[in-house]
């Protein structure tokens, strides 16, 4: 029971399946127009939030002009030119603590877990994405399954005391987690699959008003499924509810069946029915709810040798049992791996993450805490955040930076309204690496969307090692552990090959610098340029490679004028 499903597919040229006929394998997944530096994203934040703040100031080119507004400008420039992007030595290591640019999406069965048992390598390669390897780099990550059935919370606490590693539930994308968007469009569901009330529940967290399950239409009339009674635990599940007057709007496969036989004939009851009513038949099949499967996985590994069926098996004895009934195909909505809405809320969730995991390596403490002075950010009463001036200026004293008047202010230099808060435009990852072991689902959803996402093939699960897959990897390796050892190698030479680009052999710390006082000079050196003084044009300049993504700031920045 490996993959011989596919074989037959390719033996069968009229073959058509069930589960792929939503126009998957025809999409071609998006190119990026511009680079994405793969600079870490702790070295890249230090100069963006310069650049931002800086370019954002309009009035500066008023004439109007206050000189707080100049004197903060001045700051950002500063915070800029301290910047390790800006002054920095060729190296042949980059060993410093950061955050990365790339990031991680892992499925779980078969590749962090087999059945029960935890892989005994996925625990080595969550210390290593943590921060414990030889380039101390911290790799974003997260797990994207198209396993279900119980809470994101409970799963994130699980996979923490197997992996001896922090998860929070923030981090997990389970099959049914997009179903979240659908709470305001349906009133009454019936949730199938999972144990007793897990996905009831599970579905109710989520916000879902009115959750049935097929436990509670057993209980509502027996002779729904004949050759099933309710045992005495499933029966203290069930509710009350009489489905004869109560209408069904969607039908939410989240887990997998445990019981084919008896949520089978419920569900094509519901799909044959009017308006979901439970006893009634539509005669132009039409007229049924909607439903959505949590994911299409046709086969999935255990602790067992050979792999099970899963709900993509359930999809399909569905969809045939509905076409040899009514002729025409069955139209689903589908989740999970490797669905595009499944990869646009991964997509969504990684963002949110990565943006975490770099304000926790950025010190941000309260302008009351005892320890204000080692932040790097500042939050204030309001919640508003500003630069640690003492800590900026400390900077500028280790770098050996002449002072100067503008060193001297005693007030706040950089302190940011509600409108101009310090954020990090998250610039996109550099590169996504995909960890699974299935590839009709994993590698399938890791190249079918987007360019830079990086699919690794694993052998620790469905796929079979010497079988040729259907759906071609671009890393083939033995278990995870080797994945992530693969994607921080690859990196890191990325990231050392832009680092060493205006990187300089000189020992000398003039020569180590872009000439960012050319580059952009601050207001008030502005001011003071002596107007016949000649002054070289930026298009003049040597070329300076700098990361795409603060182009457009520096373009306009470069241009400021101060009216006096």
């Amino acid at each position: 029971m490996s993959n011989s499903h596919a074989t037959e597919e390719e033996k069968s040229p009229q073959f058509q399946s069930y589960l792929n006929n939503d126009g998957i394998d025809e999409l071609q997944p998006s190119m990026r127009k511009h680079r994405v530096s793969s600079l870490s994203l702790s070295d890249l934040n230090q100069w963006q939030n310069g650049l931002t703040k800086l370019s954002s100031l309009t009035s500066l080119s008023n004439k109007n002009s206050s000189s707080a507004n100049l004197k903060k400008a001045d700051s950002l420039v500063k915070l800029s030119r301290n910047s390790s992007i800006i002054k920095r030595k060729k190296r042949t290591v980059i060993d410093h603590v950061r955050v990365a640019s790339y990031a991680f999406c892992f499925d779980i069965d078969g590749v962090i877990l087999r059945g029960p048992d935890t892989i005994p390598a996925s625990i080595e390669a969550m210390k290593l994405l943590n921060g414990e390897n030889k380039y101390n780099i911290k790799v974003p990550s997260i797990f994207v399954t198209n396993g279900g059935g119980k809470p994101e919370a409970q799963r994130s606490t699980d996979l923490s005391e197997r992996l001896g590693v922090t998860i929070t539930p923030e981090q997990i994308i389970q099959g049914h987690t997009p179903m979240k968007d659908l709470v305001h469009i349906y009133d009454n569901v019936l949730v199938v699959g999972g144990v007793g009330n897990v996905c009831r529940n599970v579905a109710e967290s989520y916000g879902f008003k009115n959750v049935y399950t097929p436990l509670d239409v057993l209980k509502w009339n027996p002779a729904v499924t004949p050759y099933h009674d309710l045992s005495p635990e499933e029966l203290s599940c069930a509710r009350d509810v009489d489905f004869s007057k109560v209408p069904l709007d969607a039908i939410l496969v989240f887990a997998d069946s445990r019981n084919w036989a008896a949520d089978q004939q419920i569900i094509l009851e519901l799909l044959l029915s009017k308006n979901g009513v439970m006893g009634t038949e539509s005669k132009t099949y039409d007229e049924g709810p909607q439903i959505y499967f949590a994911h299409s996985d046709f086969i999935w590994a255990t602790n067992y040798k050979l792999s099970r069926y899963g709900m993509g098996a359930l999809q399909v004895s569905i969809a045939a049992l509905y076409r040899e009934h009514t002729g025409h195909e069955l139209k689903v909505n589908r989740f999970g791996k490797p669905q595009k809405g499944t990869f646009k809320f991964a997509n969504k969730v990684l963002t949110s993450w990565r943006q975490g995991v770099l304000d926790e390596h950025l010190k941000k403490l309260s302008i009351n805490d005892p320890d204000a002075d080692d932040a790097d950010i500042l939050i204030n009463e309001d919640g508003e955040e500003i630069i640690n001036q003492s800590k900026l200026e400390k900077y500028q004293s280790d770098s050996g930076e002449d002072s100067d008047s503008e060193s001297n202010i005693k007030e706040p230099l950089a302190v940011i309204g509600k409108q101009e808060k310090i954020t990090l435009q998250l610039p996109p990852a550099s590169t996504v690496y995909f960890v699974g072991d299935t590839p009709e689902s994993d590698i399938r959803f890791a190249n079918s969307h987007d360019g830079s996402w990086h699919s690794i093939l694993v052998k620790t699960g469905v796929y079979q090692e010497g079988t040729v897959p259907k759906y071609k990897p671009k890393h083939l390796c033995n278990d995870v552990l080797d994945a992530v050892k693969y994607a921080i190698e690859r990196e890191h030479e990325k990231e050392l090959a832009e680092w060493n680009e205006t990187a300089s052999n000189d020992d000398d710390d003039k020569g180590s610098r872009i000439n960012f006082a050319d580059l952009m000079m601050t207001p008030s050196e502005k001011q003071e340029k002596p107007i016949s003084t000649p002054v070289t044009s930026i298009n003049e300049l040597e070329a300076v490679e700098v990361p795409v993504v603060l182009n457009e700031q520096i373009a306009k920045v470069k241009d400021v004028k101060v009216d006096k």
